[in-house]
């Protein structure tokens, strides 16, 4: 080790006194030497490297170094094993917490055993210096092929095929690489590609107060640059300009400095890497563009979606190899005075021999042709059966979190039930807890509709689990997984809900217990006034006077009727503004229809067909929303961060359609798009489609019920007043269905 090495790496390891020659076994004196430097046996003239010594370990070479420590290749002189020993600096040992980080990611990786991945053997400290003990890779690096120029198409796809079901393997148990670049993929003796250093970068970023660690800033994400939360799409860009780099020969930004590079990366987008290399497959680059893509949500969703499209870029790019491999023969011209006098220097046997030759040299070159063929083949099927049982695995494993949350949801219902029937025995014997009932009737209803959806859901996520078991490909498995997950993640959102609701009725049971608790003490206090006065009451009782009375009572009772039938009416609403959040109007107006029973007073029932026809007007909105966007795109109506991209279709009552440039589009659905989104493509078409007046002023009506139905009422009444401004006799249709929202 010269001097330049020991000051740039700075690791303690002890020197070896005596050296045993690997030839003729002289015991040789290398105390006087350094280590790592070359000797050779003054007896057998074998030259050797003097190794050192760390731990149970002998280190053999150095592999690599870096600012955080040192790569050997070392022996294990416990297992007996060639081992590669990453040994940490000590200044990192003396720092605890990244001590209990640089264990807990050794352990992760510990748990990751996969062909494309380095596996990862033990974790220790010697002299206050963390180390790990990895599998030995001695194939080479990714960036010394980068090296030699810019690499073949398939053989740069073939690498990150195997680098990519590494790193999906990897986020399959919860690990983000963090520092996907050339140095961290190695190739083992068969050209096998594994993937090193699972997560460390991170860690050791947060022990720097939050400063990302770079390295080389060629390949990191720009999230990762601007020091926000990274995930695995952080990893998919950074293996995107990797393979950038393999098929131009250079990365997709470059610099002067460091800074630099990060702010090319920052101000502008990924080059189109045909503009470098013409010679690229379109599928090659339209993926490679849409791993670069700066907003994560733009990139690929998952690995498996990577890898469908990898995979499909290396079948296009092998067809105009083959198309190439028809190569026509070079004639030669031969005299035919020449051909007939070679044919009298061969004999029979002479050219028996030589067409037998010829025939097996056919053979052969078909053999190989067939064998190389039918290897290919078998990868193909294996990476399909893979990819296939993995979303098996999803699926499975969702599945059984699904039965176990329908058992939980279950329970949740058998508890909430019965509040109902506690609280209508109390009612039975104390009117002071007819209306903690009645709220307690109302949880205990939705609680029964939510058990019922529940139920739907579950037999719908049965129903892709069977189709997921008979799947004989990895796209239907992957959308029969989805589809299962989809429902299980409408069921946390039940359980969510029953959980609030049971808590609610309990708290509700409570407070009538109490009331319940009271009235009973003061009917037992009364009851004996009461049953002496009753035989008097009803003496002198007459039918006149108790018509009267009646009559009395119910003038008296029917404002309480109204403000209870009108307090149940708001319930509902409140009940149906999960269906409002959500657009689905249609569904809340229909909810109102088993509950028009209990609107017995003229009052109650015009407030009802208010409600009813607020959300039919808001629903006729959505569907006039749907067509306008269908007859024409509306162009930079929808923000993605900082950039407007155009929606491009309206996919019925579920969702619409954006376009992402070269990424091609994504699907939003209706209840992800918040109001002002909404409000931003409205007013779009009210200015395009040049309406009429009645018509501009019906759709500004409907926007500011819809405004008003989402709680935002200040929005809600600036839309209102325009709808008044644009035709004033529609004023008294705004007052009544949002009251006094419009002054003339």
């Amino acid at each position: 080790m010269d001097k330049t090495q020991k000051k740039a790496v700075s690791i303690e390891a002890e020197h070896v006194s005596q050296l045993t020659c690997a030839g003729c076994q002289k015991i040789l004196d290398v105390s006087h030497l350094e280590p790592f430097v070359k000797i050779q046996c003054p007896q057998c003239g074998i030259e050797q490297i003097v190794p050192a010594k760390f731990a149970s370990f002998l280190l053999i070479k150095q592999l690599g170094a870096g600012g955080m420590g040192v790569i050997y290749q070392a022996m294990d002189r416990e297992l007996g094993r060639q081992v590669a020993l990453k040994v940490m600096k000590k200044d990192l040992g003396d720092n605890l917490e990244f001590v209990q980080a640089f264990k807990h990611e050794a352990q992760a990786a510990a748990a990751l055993n996969h062909r494309n991945v380095v596996q990862i053997y033990s974790f220790g400290q010697h002299n206050g210096q963390p180390y790990i003990v990895m599998e030995l890779v001695d194939g080479g690096k990714l960036d010394d092929l980068i090296a030699a120029g810019p690499v073949d198409e398939l053989k740069a796809l073939a690498i990150h095929l195997e680098v990519t079901e590494g790193l999906m393997a990897a986020s399959g148990v919860g690990l983000v690489h963090g520092d996907v670049k050339p140095a961290n993929v190695l190739f083992n003796k068969s050209g096998e590609a594994k993937v090193v250093d699972f997560g460390l970068a991170s860690y050791i970023s947060e022990q720097r107060h939050g400063q990302p660690v770079w390295g080389t800033p060629y390949y990191i994400a720009p999230e990762k640059a601007r020091g926000k939360k990274v995930d695995f799409r952080s990893d998919i860009y950074s293996l995107g300009a990797t393979l950038f780099h393999m098929l131009t020969g250079k990365p997709p930004f470059d610099g002067p400095t460091s800074n630099d590079v990060v702010a090319a990366r920052l101000n502008q987008p990924a080059p189109d890497i045909l503009s470098i290399n013409p010679n690229l497959h379109p599928a090659t680059a339209k993926m490679i563009a849409r791993m670069l893509e700066a907003e994560p949500a733009m990139r690929y969703p998952s690995y498996p979606a990577l890898l469908i499209d990898m995979r499909n870029a290396f079948k296009a790019a092998e067809k105009p190899l083959a198309r190439q491999s028809h190569i026509s023969p070079i004639p030669i011209k031969v005299s035919e005075t020449k051909i007939k006098a070679w044919l009298r220097k061969l004999n029979w046997k002479t050219a028996a021999g030589a067409a037998a030759g010829v025939i097996l040299i056919a053979l052969g070159v078909l053999g190989w042709f067939y064998n190389n063929q039918k290897q290919e083949r078998l990868k193909q099927e294996a990476a399909e059966r893979q990819l296939l049982e993995q979303s098996r695995a999803e699926g499975r494993a969702t599945w059984e979190r699904i039965l176990n949350l329908k058992r939980i949801i279950a329970e949740t219902g058998t508890n909430i039930l019965p509040l109902a029937e506690r609280a209508d025995r109390m009612a039975e014997s104390a009117q002071r807890v007819d209306d903690a009932t009645a709220r307690i009737m109302d949880e205990t209803d939705k609680a029964k509709e939510w058990l019922n959806e529940s139920d739907d859901i579950w037999a719908r996520a049965g129903a892709a689990f069977g189709r997921l078991e008979v799947a004989t490909n990895s796209q239907s498995a992957l959308q029969f997984s989805g589809r299962i997950k989809k429902d299980f993640d409408e069921l946390i959102g039940i359980y969510g809900a029953m959980q609030e609701s049971g808590e609610l009725a309990g708290e509700v049971l409570a407070e009538a217990a109490a009331q319940h608790k009271k009235a009973m003490e003061e009917i037992k206090r009364k009851k004996a006034e009461q049953v002496k006065a009753e035989a008097l009451r009803r003496k002198l009782e007459s039918e006149k006077t108790t018509a009267r009375k009646k009559e009395e009572e119910l003038k008296k009772m029917r404002p309480a009727i109204i403000q209870r039938e009108l307090d149940f009416l708001e319930r509902a609403r409140g009940a149906n503004a999960l269906l409002i959040g959500r657009h689905k109007f249609s569904e809340a107006q229909s909810s109102l229809a088993s509950i028009r029973p209990k609107m017995t007073l003229d009052e109650t029932r015009a407030a009802l067909d208010n409600l009813e026809e607020t959300y039919s007007e808001i629903a006729k909105l959505k569907s006039w929303l749907i067509n306008a966007i269908n007859r024409a795109p509306a162009r930079n109506c929808w923000l993605m961060g900082q950039t407007a991209r155009d929606i491009v279709r309206a996919n019925g009552e579920n969702s619409i359609t954006v376009a992402l440039g070269p990424a091609g589009s994504t699907v939003i659905p209706w209840e992800a798009i918040a109001v002002p989104q909404i409000a931003r493509i409205v007013n779009y078409y009210i200015e395009s489609l040049g309406l009429s007046g009645p018509q501009r002023a019906i759709i500004l009506k409907q926007m500011a019920l819809f405004c008003y139905e989402n709680g935002v009422f200040k929005t809600a009444e600036l839309y209102a007043q325009a709808a008044y401004k644009t035709n004033p006799d529609i004023l008294a249709d705004l007052n009544r269905l949002m009251p006094d929202i419009v002054s003339p």
